[in-house]
């Protein structure tokens, strides 16, 4: 990942939104949304080698593959969700921002359910 170039486009992308904000504040939000998108894409290609390598060395140990992608998943929503929270902040949309940052933890809960059912199903194994 080069860090230096995602730094460089958030410091660029700071100060057009602040030079913008008094005059046109939806264009300001747009290019908070264009940043946090370009960003996300340059992170996300430089993760899918070490993820690859992680899910490689998951299998090899016969791990279930389901546990790390629940994980991944719970992660991804997570961020996502802080994304879009933070854009809705820099609107001015705290109310939004809320709502957001609870409707990812419910997704990150519904998607956890079968996680916790195969949890609650070994535990009984053990039990019986």
């Amino acid at each position: 990942m080069d860090i230096f170039k995602i730094i460089i486009i958030c410091i660029v992308s700071t100060v057009l939104c602040v030079v913008l904000r008094p005059y046109k504040s939806e264009y300001s939000v747009l290019i908070a949304i264009l940043t946090a998108v370009l960003v996300l894409i340059f992170v996300l290609k430089s993760l899918i080698s070490p993820l690859n390598l992680i899910a490689d060395k998951i299998i090899s140990a016969g791990v279930e593959i389901k546990y790390f992608k629940v994980a991944l998943k719970a992660v991804g929503i997570g961020y996502v969700t802080s994304f879009a929270a933070d854009i809705c902040k820099d609107a001015g949309q705290t109310s939004l921002s809320s709502l957001c940052e609870t409707a990812g933890k419910c997704a990150i809960f519904v998607l956890s359910i079968p996680l916790l059912i195969s949890v609650c199903d070994m535990a009984l194994g053990f039990i019986k």
